[in-house]
């Protein structure tokens, strides 16, 4: 019974060492969100797509739709496959996102750099919001956000800090 115990301590502890640190600040009716994000390292990806809107972001994309999209056989029915969408309020946020900032950098109201670092930025939170175990407020509050205004506008007032 004791070695179970600080197996299962042992393994909270490495747990938290590797996930996120989230800390939620109120001011002024917005929330600011600050994940204090340890051990980034590159993850192996399953999916192997450029973005088109830069090369620069394709690691962030794959991470993403590797960390977020789970593709597995299906044997039975019509499809070949299933997916499987992980944590689909950040999934959906982040894509209607992506489809917003490329439509505006096509019809010039967004200059290229810009929209690259934007979504280098809400890619990178999502990225790191896959690692966090309770997220349903912050789930509940991106669900909220019906446009993609106020989607860029949540992930703004997330801060990441590499430690």
């Amino acid at each position: 019974m004791k070695k179970l115990f600080l197996i299962v301590i042992g393994c909270i502890i490495m747990s938290k060492v590797s996930c996120l640190y989230a800390q939620k600040t109120i001011s002024d009716n917005s929330t600011h969100y600050t994940f204090m994000v340890y051990n980034v390292a590159h993850q192996p990806t399953v999916f192997d797509e450029e973005h088109p809107l830069c090369h620069s972001l394709n690691d962030c994309w794959n991470i993403f739709n590797t960390t977020y999209r789970r593709v597995s056989k299906n044997s039975t029915g019509f499809s070949g496959q299933t997916v499987e969408i992980y944590k689909p309020a950040i999934y959906n946020a982040v894509v209607k996102a992506d489809k917003y900032i490329r439509k505006a950098v096509g019809k010039g109201e967004i200059q290229r750099e810009e929209a690259v670092a934007m979504l280098k930025h809400i890619l990178d939170c999502a990225n790191a919001l896959s690692t966090e175990h309770d997220t349903k407020a912050i789930e509940k509050e991106i669900a909220g956000a019906k446009t993609p205004e106020l989607i860029i506008r949540f992930f703004s007032q997330v801060e990441l800090e590499y430690v």
